[in-house]
């Protein structure tokens, strides 16, 4: 048993196998602890023992659940992402490839996007974009009303087999499997801590990311599956360059024999893709920023105050785009670039800067996007770093303006989103649906 750090937040984590490159495993909405795992009765043990043949199979428990820290909160997508990164760290190995299933796909997915240097390969088992079917050209899903279902099942019935029938299909009604799978969630998480991961899991949609993965990618799927729909997992694979689909034999999510097949398929992917090359291509959150009315306040107060100013805005700007790990990029006239591994760092430091520059007579407007940039050398171009200045120049004076990407990207981050409607932005071919952003 090891432990990870995340700031204050501790992840029990284990590896298991001695040899070939490391294997992580960023799980789904409820698997065993890790204490557990690979014990005779786990329905994951024969996955474990596969998979640990010929990689260094690492499993961790997400926190607030199994023997990680405890939380009062569902941690944000932000936040799985970061945990996942302190899991890598704490093995200490600088390139590995990643299994996401269920909602750990997503997790998987933003991780290799953000950090495609870290990952050689990227396993998708049991996973989609969304899971939700509120959008008009999102078809496959959970409708509003089933997910409300589920969500007072989880508060009626955990740690009895809630939602048995999603993960198990008809063999959830055979003796004994509804008791295991209640077994399993009692060792895991409270009902609070279910109901709110399952919230989250339900409102996170990366489909906007996908186009910017250039890790080799594999996504196998189930058709039957109650809980993640077989178009769905076809559409996740159609949306990532070159990924290769293999579909199982009908079934469940959780059905006992997709274990070995599984596995099989994703650890020959793994081990059949050495270390490639990857351009400077990235997902970032790009925030640009700017003094609003620059040139009239520029007039009023002469130059010498004017400096004195713009002092104060760079040092200020600079220190919290640092605490909230951004990078500016550039100046940009009477304001900044900056870029961001993680959308919601970048929307909570636009917060932050507005009231604090507010303070010292210096009213700012915000922009933010999340999409593929290309590094050039010092400099960093691409459609996002377009799409992120126009959204910039829509706000009013106080005002976080962001994309639908960002939203999307922000699940379970607390942060609250304000539609404006779409917006046609100034050289793009269509319209950006654009959201004021604010604080809880």
């Amino acid at each position: 048993m090891h432990y990870a750090r995340n700031g204050d937040v501790r992840l029990a984590y284990r590896i298991f196998g001695d040899s070939g490159p490391v294997f992580v495993w960023a799980s789904g909405w409820i698997v065993n602890n890790v204490d557990t795992i690979d014990e005779q009765d786990s329905p994951y043990a024969g996955l474990v023992q596969r998979l640990s043949q010929g990689t260094r199979f690492v499993m961790y428990d997400r926190r607030g659940s199994g023997l990680s820290d405890p939380l009062t909160h569902a941690p944000s997508l932000d936040e799985k992402v970061d945990d996942l990164r302190a899991v890598i760290d704490a093995v200490g190995d600088d390139e590995v490839a990643l299994l996401g299933s269920g909602e750990g796909g997503a997790v998987s997915i933003l991780f290799a996007a953000t950090y495609p240097d870290r990952v050689l390969a990227l396993v998708l088992y049991g996973t989609a974009a969304r899971f939700s079917q509120e959008l008009p050209d999102y078809p496959w899903g959970f409708t509003t009303a089933e997910i409300e279902d589920q969500l007072q099942s989880i508060e009626d019935h955990w740690g009895e087999g809630a939602l048995a029938e999603l993960f198990y299909n008809e063999v959830a009604d055979q003796p004994g499997v509804r008791d295991m799978f209640g077994k399993l969630q009692r060792s895991i998480a409270s009902p609070t801590m279910a109901r709110l991961w399952w919230q989250t899991f339900m409102e996170t949609d990366v489909r906007a990311v996908l186009p910017a993965l250039r890790t080799p990618t594999l996504v196998i799927a189930r058709p039957a599956s109650g809980l993640v729909p077989f178009e769905a997992s076809q559409a996740l694979a159609a949306a990532i360059p070159g990924a290769l689909f293999h579909p199982l034999e009908p079934g469940a999510h959780n059905a006992f024999d997709v274990v070995n097949e599984s596995a099989h398929v994703g650890l020959q992917f793994v081990l059949g893709h050495p270390t490639e090359s990857i351009d400077e291509r990235v997902l970032k959150t790009v925030m640009f920023t700017d003094i609003v009315s620059s040139t009239e306040r520029l007039t009023a107060g002469g130059d010498s105050h004017w400096r004195h100013q713009l002092d104060n805005h760079d040092t200020l700007v600079d220190h919290l785009v640092s605490q909230h790990g951004g990078v500016r990029a550039k100046h940009t006239g009477d304001g900044i670039f900056a870029l961001f591994d993680a959308p919601t760092r970048a929307a909570r430091c636009a917060l932050d800067l507005i009231p604090s520059l507010a303070s010292r007579d210096i009213p700012i407007r915000a922009g933010i996007h999340t999409g593929e940039c290309e590094r050039r050398g010092h400099e960093w171009s691409g459609l996002a770093v377009h799409t992120g200045a126009r959204i910039g120049a829509l706000a009013g004076a106080g005002e976080v303006l962001a994309s639908r990407t960002v939203r999307d990207l922000s699940a379970g981050s607390g942060l609250i989103f304000e539609s404006l409607g779409p917006q046609r932005l100034k050289g793009l071919p269509e319209d950006v649906e654009v959201f004021r952003v604010s604080a809880r």
